[in-house]
């Protein structure tokens, strides 16, 4: 008769829940602690383990507790704690876990190759998970770890139960794990007997797929043993057996050193030659992808395992044969002697083997295939970190002497360059003076003094004061006539110069003065010289200068890419090229350069270059082109040329550097810190102050070569003609009406600018010109408002030198002064100036005004004062009246219209 409905046997919960809480502790007695127990309960064997929960309620606790058992799982890798903490914290997952575990396992077939893997690792139910795999997996690895199995000599029951290789392995893969969660006292023991038969079952199939992958026999017998040993131990042994065995390692070699360097057959120095390496790097790309082939074909039941023996497989053939290449080779380089070769080789090398990297596993090294790319990116970046670290060895001599070398570049361009100009300019010195030797020759003189150039200069200006010392006539004339004579006396000295016969004739006559002659050959070195200034820095060494620099910073900039501190070292050292380029090329070749201008600038002397410069040539030249070099300050000329070209050099300096260092996040354009940046900002303010300087100087030379073409071009009292003896400029063309009634005087309108005013205008005007497009607007409009300046104050300084007649002079001097206005409205374009300008042709009525209308005189020096207060004053005024030629006529009305009364008034 069944038993009541009330009275069943309840099913066992599959938890822990239903054991009862800790007993009640009484106040009159003291317990152990816990852990105390625990500690008790972890040297015993399991079975005794479990037999200790029917001792007491602590011991039961402690035991059905999930803690002991998650550590045997966990030990075994059965256990995952993310899983657990996500049932832990949900309420609704912890009560679903009893549904998941059936469900679970009434679809699998549970054995003890995958029995580890059905474990589930929820809160409450460790102790049933782990029971399930110790029910499995305890007899087996009992029986295998038998100490008295070898003298019972029988096939373990694992073994017994799976004869392939494959399950076998898996077996013991499982109990190995199942061993690392046994805790019993003879767990240790039984574990050193397991890992000796997995050594011997692993070295089993080791050989076994060695001899497979010496047969070549890759689809069967190699891809077999290597799932065998992958399902042992992950396929580790498998990958370095695999290696072991790989054609490529054991096949491949290095190829001789010697085919990358050979001599030239002119100069004998060594020269570096790397296609032999990119035909090994070639080579070795289609080596490694047949190897690739049969890696994936071996260890085709898992790719990543493939992925990981073709990285493992360049990483051998990259440390132990490439390495040892790029060893030899880098040595090989360091006894050529040629510090350029080793350079290339270092750099050329680790571009070759970068190459060699990102071709890797590709068909077609040049495929455009965006998706194959991609996909090989993990790789290849991996493989260049191998590289990076096998190579880094090489890396930080080659920064130092890469630096130095192209110190050493800069150093030797820039010592050829002053070589050879400075060998030209002693070549030319000594045909001058050796022209002058055969002249002393000819002529026989002794020439005591000859090279003395500021002795001669003065001789010569003292010979035409000698000649005309003793004669009556004194004054403006006679300074005339000397000035007319020393420019007949070169003229003859050129003339005489194409014949020694005549010259030597005239020498012994005293009409060719030895010292005149010692002047023309010292004034035309000086000359020379003036025109090597073009030689002071060069657009051609610059460029040479700059692509050396850039291709120092390309050999560099492939060693940013290592990682830590040589990628930074690197980074460093581009800087630094950069700021050697610099000091090279701002502060050794243009700052020189622009300090030796500034030089010729401050010894420049119009007077005595224009002479000499006439009789240096020793040439036929034209008249027109005597007249050009007349117009031309040379020096500044060459200065302004060499700002021209400085300001171009600093152009392809900033491209250089924002195009190699900014461009490539080699620096940082707002760090102040930056070197490169600080010296970048001091070669700038360098440029600028030199072209100041000379700026300035070349006002100076400017308005000093404007005085000389107003002293020696303009005619002798050309203000001062009356009708009769004025002559026709030549530019705008006058006539004077000389029969007119009653001697009436009338100037034409086509009245003109005399020839030296068209020349000053045209010597400013071509000057300005050159700075057109090399400075900006603000320093050029500071320069010709400055220009514009000088120039009113020199036109003023001459027109108090002449004398200006009423009649034909006055309409001459307005001419030009017209002519001055409009050259600064519509060429300097500085309208302040105007007003300067204005000023002197408001002055200029002044010599208008007839002599019997001598009031009107003094009432028009008011008006003028008033008019540009602050330009002229009644005294500046006063200076220009006193320059009429009837000025002696006119003076006592002038003078007591402006100040009340004549100086000879006053009776104290």
């Amino acid at each position: 008769m069944p038993a009541p409905a009330s009275h069943r046997p309840r099913a066992r919960r599959l938890t822990s829940s239903s054991v009862p809480p800790l007993f009640a502790a009484d106040e009159n007695r003291l317990l152990l602690p816990v852990s105390v127990f625990a500690a008790i309960l972890e040297y015993l064997p399991l079975s005794d383990y479990v037999a200790c929960a029917s001792i007491c309620r602590a011991f039961r606790q402690i035991i059905y507790d999930d803690q002991g058992w998650i550590l045997r799982l966990r030990k075994m890798g059965a256990w995952d704690d993310s899983v657990a903490a996500e049932y832990a914290v949900s309420e609704q997952m912890r009560h679903s876990a009893r549904d998941v575990i059936q469900r679970d396992l009434a679809n699998v077939k549970i054995s003890m190759l995958n029995v580890l893997a059905t474990v589930h690792s929820f809160p409450g139910y460790a102790r049933h998970e782990y029971a399930r795999v110790h029910r499995l997996l305890w007899p087996l690895f009992r029986d295998l770890t038998n100490p008295m199995r070898a003298q019972q000599n029988t096939e373990p029951k694992v073994f017994r139960i799976y004869r392939v290789p494959e399950l076998q392995a898996a077996s013991l893969r499982a109990l190995l794990q199942f061993s690392n969660g046994v805790l019993d006292d003879d767990a240790d023991d039984r574990r050193l007997r397991l890992q000796g038969i997995v050594e011997i079952f692993e070295n089993a199939a080791i050989a076994e797929l060695e001899s497979a992958i010496d047969a070549a026999d890759y689809e069967g017998k190699a891809y077999r043993y290597a799932n065998v040993l992958f399902s042992l131990n992950g396929g580790g042994t498998a990958i370095q057996a695999y290696l072991q065995r790989s054609r490529l390692l054991l096949v491949t070699a290095s190829p001789s050193t010697s085919g990358c360097f050979h001599a030239d057959s002119k100069t004998g120095i060594i020269k570096v030659d790397l296609s032999p390496v990119e035909s090994y790097l070639s080579q070795l790309l289609t080596a490694v992808l047949e190897e690739d082939r049969v890696t994936k074909i071996v260890f085709a039941s898992n790719q990543d395992l493939a992925d990981k023996t073709t990285l493992l497989l360049v990483e051998r053939l990259i440390e132990d044969i490439l390495g040892d290449y790029c060893s030899a080779l880098v040595e090989r380089s360091h006894t050529t002697g040629n510090h350029d070769a080793y350079l290339q080789v270092v750099s050329g090398l680790y571009e070759a083997l970068l190459s060699f990297t990102y071709k890797l596993l590709l068909e077609d090294p040049d495929t455009e295939d965006k998706e194959l790319r991609k996909s090989l990116r993990p790789f290849h970046l991996r493989v260049h970190a191998i590289v990076d670290r096998v190579y880094e060895q090489h890396v930080d001599l080659y920064l130092q002497e890469e630096l130095e070398r192209f110190r050493e570049k800069c150093n030797e361009e820039l010592d050829r360059f002053e070589r050879v100009a400075h060998q030209q300019e002693r070549e030319k010195e000594t045909i001058l003076r050796n022209k002058y030797r055969e002249m002393v020759a000819i002529e026989g003189s002794n020439g005591a003094e000859k090279f003395d150039f500021l002795t001669s200069f003065k001789k010569v200006l003292l010979m035409p004061v000698v000649a005309i010392g003793n004669s009556p006539v004194m004054g403006s004339s006679a300074s005339s006539r000397a000035s007319s004579s020393m420019r007949d006396d070169q003229s003859e000295r050129l003339s005489l110069s194409h014949s020694p016969n005549l010259s030597a004739t005239n020498a012994q006559n005293g009409k060719y003065p030895m010292p005149a002659a010692e002047l023309a050959v010292n004034a035309a070195i000086l000359n020379s010289r003036l025109e090597s200034i073009k030689t002071l820095f060069s657009l051609e060494v610059a460029l040479d200068l700059i692509q050396a620099a850039r291709e120092s910073i390309e050999r560099t900039a492939l060693f940013v890419m290592f990682e830590g501190q040589t990628g930074e070292e690197a980074k460093e050292q581009c800087e630094l090229i950069f700021v050697s380029l610099l000091e090279s090329l701002g502060f050794r070749h243009i700052q020189h350069g622009f300090d030796r201008a500034l030089r010729h600038l401050t010894e420049y002397n119009p007077p005595t270059i224009t002479a000499g410069s006439d009789v240096a040539d020793i040439a036929n030249d034209g008249e027109s082109e005597k007249l050009k070099r007349a117009e031309n300050v040379e020096p500044l000329v060459t200065f302004l040329e060499l700002v021209n070209v400085g300001d171009l050099i600093q152009q392809m300096v900033d491209v250089f550097y924002e195009k190699e260092l900014v461009s490539r996040h080699f620096v940082d354009r707002t760090d102040f810190l930056s070197q490169a940046v600080k010296e970048k900002r001091k070669f700038e303010q360098m440029l600028d102050e030199r072209v100041a300087l000379g700026l300035n100087r070349g006002i100076d030379v400017l308005i000093e070569q404007v005085e000389y073409i107003l002293a020696t071009e303009q005619k002798p009292n050309e203000f001062n003609a009356d009708h009769y003896t004025v002559e026709s400029n030549g530019i705008g063309g006058y006539n004077i009406t000389s029969d007119a009634p009653n001697g009436r005087r009338f100037m034409d309108s086509r009245m003109g600018p005399t020839i030296a005013a068209v020349k000053v205008t045209k010597t400013i005007s071509m000057h300005t010109k050159l700075l057109n497009g090399s400075t900006d607007k603000n320093t050029l409009d500071v320069f010709l408002g400055e220009v514009g300046l000088r120039l009113y104050g020199s036109i003023g300084k001459h027109i108090r030198k002449q004398t200006v007649s009423v009649d034909g002079g006055a309409m001459l001097l307005i001419s030009d002064l017209n002519y001055y206005y409009a050259f600064v409205e519509k060429t300097l374009r500085q309208r302040p100036l105007l007003d300067y300008f204005a000023a002197l042709r408001e002055i200029s009525q002044l010599y208008l005004i007839d002599f019997v209308s001598a009031r009107d005189i003094g009432q028009v020096m008011t008006e003028v004062v008033q008019r540009f207060a602050g330009i002229v004053t009644a005294e500046d005024v006063l200076e220009y009246v006193q320059r009429r030629a009837d000025w002696p006529l006119v003076k006592k009305s002038v003078e007591k219209t402006v100040y009340g009364l004549g100086l000879t008034d006053c009776v104290v």
